[in-house]
């Protein structure tokens, strides 16, 4: 007869391996994604962890902060002129950053994160050679996408790179044989390839230097950094120089910036500069504690319809800028809940080498992005970014023992 030991030790082995699985779908298919995350949370209620797990999350000091924010979203949702079903929608829009959380207590164990970084690694390097001859015929896979572009957007691809290129930054630091070094280096080339000659993504022009520059500074400190950061400035003139994809993009968003006041239809920069100035002027009303979690959109909306008769009349739910929005919603508090969350996580994986680091450098990639994006929100970066950070930011407390006795 299965003792239940044995099956929650099988349930716990489970919910790690299906959290992995999540990971690498999450940039390119929302529905293997959404079933990855049910079977996790179920296999992990199972296992008969639940307690022990959370109680090691929330002594992390990323894992106070996350609580922190998720009390003061709710308290913040009790006063939006808002329905409820509104504000349970928007509540769950945050619901990655809880996978992070109890991810927190699942993957302290170094063995997990060598395994999440290298089955990463190994699904991300086979899409990377898929991508380059689809780019190179010119063949387009899902329809409305680019050559070269599979995954659910050309964003979540390339920021799926972008995450596999920092893997390989850390990784090349570690006492590993000539030829893996040789491999890393092989494949982190290809995903700079799809990063700045295939994808359009302007995100991942931004977050690959962005990450790359502070993971440097990481590895290095203070000790040759501004030789290596010369190094990453001249490789980014260069690719800027030699890639035509990046030209053009980086050409178009410049035209749009200028000419988007006079402009007769919507523009990925234009509705931007529309909706940064419409949220700070709403901002300027109430920025001490906004208008309540699920508001952005009611207010948005009801602002700019009065305001014009043209495009930028239109109602959004999104600023495209994920500050802005929880300013708006959250106030001033939130916002400064929000990035003491950002930079606790960060200042925790500085520390720990070289899977919390790769973490923090995923979490500057994509707070870098979200100046532009709701990144922390969407599905596919959301859920890379919620995985990314809960697997390796994870830590087992000195006092565990303890903890889990109390």
């Amino acid at each position: 007869m299965v003792s239940y030991t044995a099956i929650a030790e099988k349930s716990l082995l489970i919910c790690r391996c299906v959290a992995i699985i999540a990971a690498i779908a999450a940039p390119a298919s929302t529905a293997v994604t959404g079933v990855a995350c049910v079977v996790m949370l179920l296999t992990w209620l199972i296992s008969g962890q639940v307690w022990q797990s959370l109680k090691r999350s929330a002594v992390q000091p990323a894992g106070k902060m996350l609580l922190l924010f998720f009390a003061w979203l709710v308290i913040s949702s009790l006063y939006a002129d808002t329905s409820w079903s509104d504000k349970i929608d928007t509540l769950s829009s945050w619901k990655k950053l809880l996978f992070t959380f109890v991810l927190f207590g699942l993957f302290y164990e170094s063995q997990w994160k060598a395994r999440f970084i290298y089955c990463y690694l190994a699904a991300m390097s086979l899409a990377a050679v898929i991508a380059v001859p689809l780019w190179l015929l010119d063949i387009t896979v899902r329809s409305g996408r680019e050559a070269g572009i599979f995954m659910t957007n050309h964003s979540s691809q390339s920021l799926a790179f972008v995450v596999a290129t920092l893997c390989c930054i850390f990784l090349l630091k570690e006492s590993l044989s000539l030829q893996k070094k040789s491999l890393l280096v092989g494949v982190m080339a290809l995903f700079l390839v799809n990063i700045f000659f295939i994808s359009p993504s302007r995100s991942g022009y931004l977050a690959l230097p962005a990450a790359a520059a502070f993971a440097f500074f990481i590895l290095y400190k203070h000790k040759k950094l501004h030789y290596i950061h010369g190094i990453v400035a001249a490789a980014m003139l260069l690719v800027i120089l030699t890639s035509s994809t990046l030209q053009q993009r980086i050409k178009l968003g410049l035209e749009e910036k200028t000419n988007y006041q006079s402009s007769e239809s919507v523009t990925s920069i234009g509705i931007r500069v529309i909706f940064a100035q419409n949220t700070l002027e709403l901002i300027q009303q109430k920025p001490l504690f906004g208008y309540g979690t699920s508001s952005f959109k009611t207010v948005y909306s009801a602002h700019v319809a009065a305001k014009y008769q043209d495009w930028r009349g239109a109602p959004a739910s999104d600023p495209h800028n994920q500050y802005l929005f929880v300013w708006l919603e959250n106030g001033l508090v939130g916002l400064l809940i929000f990035l003491a969350y950002i930079y606790t996580a960060i200042r925790q994986g500085a520390s720990q080498q070289p899977y919390g680091a790769i973490a923090a450098s995923v979490l500057v990639a994509v707070a870098a992005t979200s100046l532009f994006n709701s990144n922390f929100k969407t599905f596919p970066e959301g859920h890379l970014l919620a995985f990314f950070v809960g697997c390796l930011l994870a830590r087992q407390p000195k006092n565990m023992a303890e903890a889990e006795c109390a």
